[in-house]
C-alpha cells in the first residue's frame, strides 16, 4: 500500500486499511491449505476460526473476563518488542521474519517399504520427516481406527507385489 507511518493509515482510514490487510491475509488461503495438507497434517479449515474475525477477538474477551473474574489476571511490567515506526509491538513472528523465510527449501524425508513377516510379496509402507530414525525403529505401529489401502502396481518394478 505504500504506507510509511500510523498518520497515512489514519489518513487512509482505519477501516479502509483493515479490509486491505484481511484481503492480503486471505489471498493465499488455499495456498495455505496446500502447503498444510503436503505436510501431512490435519486441520479444519471449514470451521477453523482467524484472529481477524470479530468472534475469534470476543472468545479471547470472555476467557481474559473469566480469568480476570478469579483474581488470575494482574497488572505487571514486561519488556516487548516495539516497532517505533508503526507505533504497535511486535509479535514474535514478525521478529522472525528474516531473508530466509520464504525462501524455498528441500527438507529430507524417505519413505520405507518393510516386507511382511508372513506374507509373500506384501510390503507396509510409511513415510517420515526423520528418516535418521528408521534404523532404530523395530516395529511399525498401526492404528484400529484409522483405514488402510492395499495398492498392487500393475507395471514397473513392483508389479504384483501388494503395499
Amino acid at each position: 500500500l505504500g504506507i510509511d507511518s500510523v498518520d497515512q493509515i489514519e489518513k487512509m482510514g482505519i477501516d479502509k486499511f483493515n479490509d486491505a490487510c484481511r484481503a492480503s491475509v486471505l489471498k493465499y488461503t488455499n495456498e495455505w491449505q496446500n502447503y498444510v495438507h503436503r505436510q501431512a497434517r490435519w486441520v479444519d479449515f471449514e470451521h477453523g476460526y482467524k484472529t481477524l474475525n470479530i468472534p475469534y477477538m470476543e472468545s479471547v474477551m470472555w476467557a481474559f473476563k473469566q480469568l480476570y473474574d478469579k483474581g488470575l489476571a494482574y497488572q505487571g511490567y514486561r519488556v516487548l518488542p516495539y516497532c517505533p515506526k508503526d507505533r504497535t509491538p511486535l509479535s514474535a513472528h514478525e521478529l522472525r521474519m528474516d531473508a530466509d523465510v520464504y525462501q524455498d527449501r528441500q527438507d529430507t524425508t524417505v519413505s520405507v517399504a518393510v516386507k511382511m513377516r508372513d506374507e509373500d510379496d506384501a510390503y507396509a509402507v510409511f513415510w517420515t520427516t526423520t528418516p535418521w530414525t528408521v534404523p532404530t525403529n523395530f516395529a511399525i505401529v498401526v492404528g484400529a481406527d484409522i483405514d488402510y489401502v492395499e495398492v498392487r502396481p500393475t507395471e514397473g518394478k513392483f508389479a504384483g507385489k501388494k503395499f
